[in-house]
């Protein structure tokens, strides 16, 4: 029989999740007394010295926020202490003395229980909701090093060089995870990992060469030049400094038939690429090196584009894609419409470099309707913007690129032949009034904290990038912090629009999605009694609510609650037949009306994540959809301190349980859980109301695919071979949080989604975890990753909680449409400003 975890703590024996859930605080409907408790006659140093004796064993130490202790190494025992006042009042000192230690009660009664409660009194911080009346208040991030995630340098490499090989696989054991999602905070490289690497980058250099990545390479010198201006910038998202120009300039002229392979094991294995760099440099070396103040000033035609199109998007029999730049390496013409007509004048600007033979340049040639515009020529290798004034071309919106003055010497190889590159071309609207003149002081870095740290526009673009996309930064947005056009909100805003909305954005997204519901579960799960349950249908369970969130992200209409009540679902042809559901259906995933099913809980990989090989799992999927979905704060089921008869009550549960079974057959897993909780005090506040209750989410079964009905709000579960009728009645006891006194009654997974998907539980914790992947940061102190022994200031907990104020007025003013949250958090001031 599958071993099973308990739970420790109900509320009338521990202290030690005081407020806390599973059963560990007021149950729904319990009258909590008075929050404010008459000081005892014990000094606080005298409960200190009790606490220190009686309580850290369980308990451990305040640390950071006020108000948590983190708990010991053998278990999350944390203890909010504004919650224990306010639960036990005037009878805080009588609960301690009755109770604890836990299992050891007399051993703190009197002047004890009297100090304890005053130390713990004097340890309350003031959760009161901060004041956020004030937009323009700065918020501080956090100075970061971090070593990528296996999925962001598996993107890295993607988005660098086009590898067709999952290399990140290799590096994946090394990730870290904080408050639930891929985190590399401060993570170390030791022999082994830096082993992994050095091989897969002597394998990416290998299959690099053969491929012509980045670029042929025939003449040494020309491959260097190249490397360091155009390539090595990339890899290092950021300027190159001389000595690592001169380095690798070196590579190429002491092993010229190697140099490029050389040079790119070495950068592929280099700290600037591995590591997120975010640690900023001081305000006044910010304002010495005249960062973000170019356009602060203005936010003109560097900031309002009315349309970009990217390289990518180019099309046409002449040039070609290369990376992120449309190449013209003979002479040749591209047209390029746009869907906003244009004004009169309209400014074009072009994204552009070059590469010379000798001292002959390509020259870019601009034509609007039938007028040409400019010729111009192009005589450097790093990309600039061109911008050029059109007058008399009202209403039109075709814009032709040409390059007509190729030359070159045979074999036409870098060093030995001009070529073109575009990387994007935008129109810019011509502004009908000027905009008012900006104050003598105005700057982004006006009131900005003078201990604090300010990240260089290239750290800034590569924080952007990874948050945004879980990648490195592209060449348009390194371009855009060195020609300083991250200053303003606007041109942040359109460059944090233009990632979400990339290919790499909507992924990035997915991945969020996948991460937050743990439904990354349901691709290793094993099912042996079920052939068809393949991988392929694994994978496609995962996309279906992938596809679901993606749609109400980007799809115009469609809010955030529809992620829960929406009643259709995303199909494709393998999943569809897996599930058994009839109609027309491809490989793409397509938006269907389907009963039973939809949303993140009500799925197939939530639901077969949250099983086991042989049944279902009540107890996971009533813990994990009050996380996933309403971010409440479950307990972890442990026994260190559950009692010297924990072992013997398990061993009588399980006894209990299979004399049933020999007694009526085969338990439905419902049964089978209630029964086996049933009896062991240590759980029983935890699974009376918060857990056993939620055993309605039954009618799917261990691979994802509806139980048949058994009549009104019943199914039949079937276990080797014997069916029986399991309800599918269920209530959620506390929808804001656990000690909520608010209920729901449900019948099945999609009725429960449907009741909760407009409550303010969801919304806020939409914000919550979408604040914790973007960031790695939280407002919250019971976000709080004590395994990582992560702390949070007062100070921290005010500004942060503020940040996430603005994200819950946008989601409310936006009609609940998620994307518009996101923007707003990518353009607060923390992922600038670092402290």
């Amino acid at each position: 029989m599958r071993s099973l975890h308990v739970c420790p703590a109900s509320l009338a024996t521990v202290l030690w999740c005081l407020g806390g859930p599973w059963g560990c605080m007021a149950q729904p409907g319990h009258e909590a007394p008075p929050p404010n408790e008459a000081p005892s006659t014990a000094s606080p140093q005298n409960g200190l010295d009790y606490w220190n004796a009686q309580c850290v064993a369980c308990h451990g130490t305040y640390e950071g926020s006020s108000a948590i202790s983190l708990g010991n190494a053998n278990g999350d025992f944390r203890l909010d202490a504004n919650a224990a006042v306010q639960e036990h009042g005037d009878n805080l000192s009588a609960y301690i003395d009755a109770t604890m230690p836990f299992q050891a009660a007399p051993s703190c009664t009197g002047a004890c229980a009297a100090g304890t409660a005053d130390y713990i009194r004097s340890r309350q911080s003031s959760l009161t909701a901060p004041d956020c009346e004030d937009e323009t208040q700065l918020a501080y991030g956090q100075r970061e090093l971090k070593l990528l995630t296996s999925r962001e340098y598996q993107n890295s490499l993607e988005d660098l060089l086009g590898v067709p090989a999952g290399y990140g696989d290799t590096v994946a054991h090394t990730d870290g995870s904080l408050g639930g999602f891929s985190n590399n905070r401060g993570k170390a490289v030791n022999g082994s990992t830096l082993d992994r690497y050095v091989r897969n980058a002597e394998a990416v250099a290998t299959w690099c060469i053969a491929n012509n990545k980045p670029f042929a390479c025939s003449d040494p010198a020309a491959c260097a030049q190249r490397f360091v201006s155009e390539f090595l910038p990339l890899v290092f998202r950021g300027p190159i400094s001389d000595e690592q120009r001169n380095e690798y300039t070196s590579l190429f002229e002491d092993y010229p038939a190697e140099g490029l392979q050389l040079a790119l094991e070495a950068a592929l294995t280099s700290p600037y690429f591995l590591y997120r760099i975010e640690a900023g440099v001081d305000l006044q070396t910010a304002l010495d090196r005249g960062y973000y103040t170019h356009s602060a000033a203005s936010d003109g035609p560097d900031s309002t584009a009315a349309e970009t199109r990217l390289a990518s998007d180019f099309q046409g029999p002449q040039g070609r894609l290369e990376g992120d730049v449309w190449a013209f390496t003979e002479n040749g013409g591209l047209d390029l419409t746009f869907s906003t007509p244009f004004s009169d004048p309209v400014t074009v600007e072009v994204q552009v470099r070059g590469s010379n033979y000798e001292q002959h340049w390509p020259e870019l040639t601009l034509k609007v309707g039938d007028a040409e515009v400019v010729v111009q020529r192009i005589d450097h290798r790093d990309l600039r913007t061109y911008r050029f004034e059109v007058p008399g071309q009202a209403g039109e919106n075709v814009v032709r690129l040409e390059f007509n003055n190729d030359a070159g010497l045979a074999p036409y190889g870098p060093g030995q032949d001009a070529n073109l590159y575009i990387a994007q071309v935008s129109i810019v609207p011509h502004r009908t009034e000027p905009p008012p003149p900006p104050p003598d002081d105005a700057s982004v870095l006006l009131g900005v904290d003078p201990e604090a740290q300010v990240l260089p526009p290239h750290e800034f673009a590569s924080a952007l990038s990874f948050m945004l996309t879980g990648s490195t930064p592209d060449a348009a947005l390194l371009a855009a912090a060195a020609a300083d056009r991250l200053t303003t909100q606007n041109q942040i805003k359109a460059q944090v629009e233009r990632l979400i909305d990339s290919p790499r954005g909507r992924e990035h997204l997915g991945d969020f999605v996948r991460q937050w519901f743990g439904l990354g579960g349901v691709l290793s799960a094993s099912r042996p009694d079920v052939a068809e349950f393949t991988p392929e249908v694994k994978a496609a369970m995962v996309r279906e609510v992938q596809e679901h969130f993606w749609h109400v992200v980007y799809d115009q209409g469609a809010p955030y609650s529809e992620f829960f009540d929406g009643d259709y679902t995303f199909l494709n042809r393998t999943l569809a037949d897996f599930y058994g559901i009839p109609g027309d259906f491809s490989e793409q995933f397509k938006k269907t009306a389907v009963a039973g099913r939809g949303g993140p809980i009500a799925s197939g990989a939530f639901m077969t994540a949250n099983a086991h090989a042989e049944r279902s799992a009540p107890i996971l999927r009533a813990v994990h959809s009050r996380q996933a979905a309403l971010c409440h704060y479950i307990d972890p089921p442990n026994s260190p301190i559950a009692g010297e008869d924990i072992d013997a009550q398990r061993a009588a549960a399980q006894a209990r349980v299979e004399q049933r079974e020999a007694e009526m057959g085969t338990l439905s897993s419902r049964d089978f859980y209630f029964l086996y909780t049933d009896g062991i005090d240590a759980c029983a506040g935890c699974h009376e109301k918060i857990i056993n209750p939620m055993f309605g989410l039954e009618d799917f079964d261990n691979v994802g695919r509806l139980r048949p009905s058994a009549g009104a709000d019943a199914v039949r579960e079937t276990i080797a071979g014997v069916q029986q009728v399991v309800s599918l009645q269920g209530t959620l006891f506390g929808v804001d949080s656990t000690s909520d006194p608010a209920s729901i009654e449900y019948a099945g997974a999609k009725d429960f989604s449907n009741k909760i998907a407009h409550s303010e539980a969801v919304k806020a914790c939409l914000v919550r975890r979408s604040f914790r992947f973007a960031t790695g940061l939280t407002f919250h102190e019971r976000d709080l990753d004590t395994s990582n022994q992560e702390t949070l200031t007062e100070a921290q907990r005010r500004t942060y909680q503020c940040v996430a104020s603005r994200m819950r007025d946008v989601l409310r003013d936006s009609g609940d449409n998620p994307r518009t949250m996101l923007v707003e958090l990518a353009t607060q001031s923390l992922v600038r400003l670092r402290r």
